[in-house]
């Protein structure tokens, strides 16, 4: 027994310094768990990756249709919010006295940042992506860097200073690449996204069907940026500002492929049917219409019970009956 015992023993050290068995063979991936690298593989994983970021202004929390709460309800011309609540959270947008509490607040910082991630992690891989043809790898860069500028555009207005970061980041860099930049700084990262996009992009002028961006988004984008930065920021440079505003409003301007404005008429602005070919509309998102799911929550919850004109959703109607006995 003590042979055999010793044997086996010799056996399995030699086993386990044998260079076949340097190889842990114990440490599995989970095939459920895909990493990013691995999506990243072909042209049109690009085009769903660059999909999913325009997807994520979708949500209320970023810039989708109930995100009226940052913008018109702080004003007097809308307001959707209960009188009779005035201690809740969305009173203090109206009541301009936000809490850093508010959750509100909370969910629209991180959705925005999403956006941003989402367009950083389209450009840190797309380079490792081999294209047939390099101006579609161009064409989703501009529209990753478009998405990107028109989110940081929104976060610099709001919250002044703000994170700056133009990569995917790992956990171990999030604590170095977080801080808050300078108003200023995050501005000069904004014009260089759309100087790029419109001088070095073989995005079209303007998008005739679909709602992607284009070079007369770029171009109005940045003069309503540069119009922004000559009323916010170092006064030393306001003539310039407004100089370069009104180059690149006026570009984005003689860019429309109709002739005199009065030319389009004023409702078709507003008609969902043509939301998008008028062409009076520069930049558009264009989600599924008629889906019961990802339908208008606002057509949904506004049009009288039992109507489905302006959304196919059904309301379900809770009847309550009482017997009495």
């Amino acid at each position: 027994m003590n042979k055999k015992f010793v044997a086996i023993a010799c056996l399995a050290v030699a086993v386990a310094i044998s260079p076949s068995c340097k190889k842990d063979f114990l440490n599995e991936s989970d095939p459920n768990a895909i990493t990013v690298d691995a999506s990243y593989k072909t042209p049109n994983d690009v085009l769903l990756a660059v999909n999913g970021i325009y997807q994520s202004l979708r949500s209320g929390n970023n810039v989708g249709e109930s995100s009226d709460l940052w913008t018109d309800q702080r004003s007097d011309d809308t307001g959707t919010q209960d009188n009779q609540s005035n201690a809740g959270e969305p009173f203090q947008f109206g009541n301009f006295s936000i809490l850093p509490s508010n959750t509100y607040l909370k969910n629209h910082w991180v959705s925005l940042y999403g956006t941003v991630t989402r367009a950083n992690v389209v450009l840190s891989h797309i380079d490792a992506v081999p294209f047939p043809d390099n101006s579609v790898k161009l064409q989703y860069i501009a529209e990753a860097k478009f998405l990107r500028a028109f989110t940081y555009f929104e976060l610099v207005r709001l919250w002044g200073d703000v994170p700056l970061v133009t990569k995917q980041l790992s956990y171990a860099e999030l604590p170095a690449a977080t801080f808050r930049e300078k108003q200023a700084v995050v501005y000069q990262q904004i014009v260089a996204d759309l100087t790029d996009v419109i001088n070095n992009s073989p995005l079209p002028n303007l998008q005739a069907s679909t709602g992607r961006a284009s070079k007369a988004a770029a171009n109005f984008l940045l003069g309503q940026v540069y119009l922004t930065m000559a009323t916010t920021q170092d006064q030393a440079n306001r003539t310039t500002n407004l100089t370069n505003a009104k180059t690149y409003l006026m570009n984005a301007y003689n860019m429309r492929t109709f002739g005199t404005l009065n030319s389009i008429p004023y409702t078709d602005v507003f008609d969902v049917a043509k939301k998008t070919t008028c062409p009076e509309l520069i930049f558009q998102i264009v989600n599924i219409q008629g889906d019961v799911n990802y339908s208008s929550s606002i057509a949904a919850n506004f049009q009288a019970k039992g109507e489905t004109i302006n959304s196919q959703k059904n309301h379900q109607v809770l009847v309550i009956m009482l017997l009495m006995i």
